[in-house]
């Protein structure tokens, strides 16, 4: 039986998370009659050290409890169940700062910012959208699993009810969109998100309307959210230190993305790494040259149209040598085109 504080935690360790979620799907498996504890010898883990506030791992070990469970139980809205659980927790300062917050806007850049206190990777990202905000979720991995429909479901539930608790108002979500199927019985889907779903989607996230963006949280208190941010910036610097791969590709996409070449086969010589080693090396981090080109396009395309540039100087600064593909593009990313996109963003 292994113990948590003997798993890696050096850089080139594999990306991990905070134990918590782990201890929250075996708490919900247990509630269905699985053991915990039968669950944790399972997968190599002893329960008592998922009690640690600072003890990580492996989110393949995660995947593989989250799987396990759902076998045991046959519960498939696993998921759904674990968001119900009680994880409020004093020594999670990140959760802290989010409750305390000033409204939900707030509260979604600072938990994307703390998020590592969670788990490694860039699982949140915080989106504005013609209509409000949205959150998006991806979980960390290689490939799909199916432990990885529950973890989108148990954060975007999370996001959905808590932001009924934080305002005390009844905020329903525009819209919950999900890479996997449709389950064979939504009804539970539909009573907790409140909205129009979407599945088979191309992204797992939560739109908001601007509106319910700023509405007001009842715990806001500016003095105790920088206390909390104080903790929560503590937390950070206590994990390992990490200069990922994912981190290398994505600066360097960046300073080439405009003119240059930032073919895969460049950026991985800019590195000096060889092409299959970066391959190799971005899939164990959970992700894809690919994606990483996609994501910083798009993150760089709204800043960009809210400046005073042309719609052809903003597609040669994403890198695209021909606009009609940079239209495509961002109908995709924000389901409208980029003129209507600044037309709304600039309130008319």
């Amino acid at each position: 039986m292994r113990s948590l504080a003997s798993l890696p935690v050096a850089s080139s360790a594999p990306p991990s998370l905070s134990a918590r979620l782990a201890r929250q799907g075996l708490l919900a498996a247990a509630k269905r009659g699985v053991p915990a504890e039968r669950l944790c010898e399972e997968v190599g883990l002893r329960w008592s050290d998922l009690g640690d506030p600072e003890a990580r791992i492996p989110y393949t070990v995660l995947d593989d409890i989250l799987e396990r469970a759902v076998s045991l139980t046959g519960d498939d809205n696993l998921g759904l169940h674990m968001a119900g659980m009680d994880v409020m927790d004093a020594d999670d300062p990140a959760s802290l700062v989010i409750l305390t917050s000033a409204n939900l806007r707030e509260a979604m850049v600072r938990g994307c910012r703390y998020q590592r206190v969670w788990g490694d990777g860039e699982r949140f990202v915080m989106e504005d959208t013609p209509r409000g905000v949205r959150m998006r979720f991806t979980p960390v991995g290689p490939s799909w699993r199916p432990a990885h429909r529950h973890l989108a479901e148990v954060a975007l539930v999370q996001l959905a009810t808590g932001i009924r608790v934080f305002t005390g108002a009844d905020v329903r979500p525009l819209r919950a969109r999900f890479v996997h199927a449709a389950p064979a019985d939504p009804r539970e889907h539909e009573a907790l998100f409140g909205c129009p779903l979407e599945f088979n989607a191309p992204a797992n996230d939560l739109e908001f309307s601007a509106e319910d963006a700023d509405r007001p949280f009842v715990h806001a208190d500016a003095l105790l959210n920088a206390v909390f941010e104080h903790h929560a910036r503590r937390a950070l610097e206590r994990l390992p230190v990490t200069d990922t791969l994912s981190d290398r590709v994505r600066e360097q996409v960046r300073r080439t993305l405009a003119g240059g070449d930032f073919s895969f086969v460049a950026v991985a010589r800019a590195l000096r790494v060889p092409p299959r080693t970066v391959q190799r090396q971005l899939a164990a981090e959970g992700r894809t040259y690919a994606g990483i080109v996609e994501a910083l396009r798009r993150e760089l395309s709204q800043g960009y149209l809210q400046r005073r540039m042309s719609i052809a100087e903003v597609s040669f600064l994403l890198g695209y040598a021909d606009p009609a593909a940079f239209h495509r593009a961002f109908k995709r990313w924000w389901g409208t085109s980029p003129e209507s996109f600044r037309k709304a963003r600039a309130g008319g």
